[in-house]
């Protein structure tokens, strides 16, 4: 009897995370936001002043965007130039240069977190204070450790996951329009349910075909 492989991505543990970070998010983003409009308020209505408010705005600020990196990486929704969707139309040439750059992106991930590891143990080394509310700075530049560390941590599950589904079935990604795999391909994996380049002329002949017909109507 066959046993289903664990995957990570639906684990409690996972979508915990992911909870955890949403949430931190959104913390962030309501406290550094309501300390900005408060401070606004304070000064030009009341004549008064928050003293240390941009200490505390930026720690909270710190969190936010390193924790909104960290999601993006999560949702895998970074903003990419990626023009293989348009050019690249043959699912395993396409994923296969995908996979390629999400192994770069983990080797230039690596190389700043290593750099991120570094700064973070200078700042406990160090013991920074901020001026006036005396907030220890390792807290906020913590953020940055934390960041990419997690970053890190999804770009090689993702990665991992799509290498084994690469090998397993010949590609990883949803079929978009026009995406075909070779005759070749479906011959060596059968479960693939990715359409081959005659079908997809063939529905592209029968879509135009339909719209002629009802353009003579």
């Amino acid at each position: 009897m066959s046993s289903k492989s664990f995957d990570l991505t639906q684990s409690l543990a996972w979508k915990g995370l992911s909870e955890v970070i949403r949430w931190l998010m959104i913390a962030c983003s309501v406290i550094s936001t309501g300390c900005m409009v408060y401070s606004v308020v304070l000064r030009y209505v009341f004549k008064g002043n928050f003293y240390g408010s941009d200490e505390v705005i930026m720690l909270f600020a710190f969190w936010l965007y390193f924790m909104g990196a960290v999601y993006g990486s999560y949702e895998n929704s970074h903003i990419k130039a990626d023009l293989l969707n348009v050019y690249i139309k043959n699912m395993r040439k396409k994923d296969a240069v995908a996979l390629l750059g999400q192994f770069l992106t983990i080797v230039v991930n690596t190389i700043v977190l290593v750099w991120a590891t570094r700064y973070f143990g200078s700042e406990i080394a160090k013991g920074g204070l901020s001026t006036g509310l005396k907030i220890p700075l390792v807290i906020p530049k913590s953020a940055v450790f934390f960041g990419f560390l997690l970053m890190e941590f999804y770009h090689v599950v993702y990665f991992i996951k799509n290498t084994l589904a690469f090998i397993r079935k010949g590609y990883f990604s949803e079929p978009q329009d026009g995406d075909y795999v070779t005759d070749a391909l479906k011959a060596k994996f059968p479960e693939c349910s990715a359409p081959t380049k005659a079908e997809v002329e063939a529905a592209k002949a029968a879509e135009a075909a339909n719209e002629e017909k009802e353009a003579n109507e």
